[in-house]
């Protein structure tokens, strides 16, 4: 994340043992980490480890909710360890969705930040077109 100069980020893998680590270790290090989880009660478990980012795929606010979080946090990186799919699609989407709330301007073309998602097992960032 800091190599490529990204200081937020996001994961879909929140409630899972790997997503719980890395919570902690984003609250010990002052790294602000949008969780994405896919039921209520891992939001509750990872609110229980101090998660201040968690958005549920199965709430009906999903996308809305994501696009918040990465707008509170400015977070350009994913790391998914689930294996892509939609929610990698989805991700991507709310990031761009975040850059351009934050836009002085109208272009044609969309936000100039440079946004990142790895996807467990692919070797190259996958980038919006």
């Amino acid at each position: 994340m800091r190599r490529e100069g990204h200081t937020r980020w996001c994961t879909p893998a929140g409630h899972t043992n790997l997503g719980q680590m890395l919570q902690k270790l984003c609250i010990a290090d002052g790294v602000a980490l949008v969780n994405i989880v896919r039921k209520p009660e891992h939001v509750e478990l990872l609110r229980g480890l101090g998660a201040k980012y968690v958005c549920d795929s199965s709430a009906e606010t999903f996308m809305r909710d994501l696009t918040e979080a990465l707008v509170a946090t400015s977070a350009t990186i994913a790391f998914d360890a689930i294996g892509g799919g939609k929610q990698a699609s989805q991700i991507l989407t709310c990031m761009e969705l975040a850059a351009n709330s934050k836009a002085t301007s109208y272009s044609r073309y969309g936000s100039t930040t440079h946004k990142q998602l790895y996807i467990y097992g692919v070797s190259t960032a996958v980038r919006p077109c």
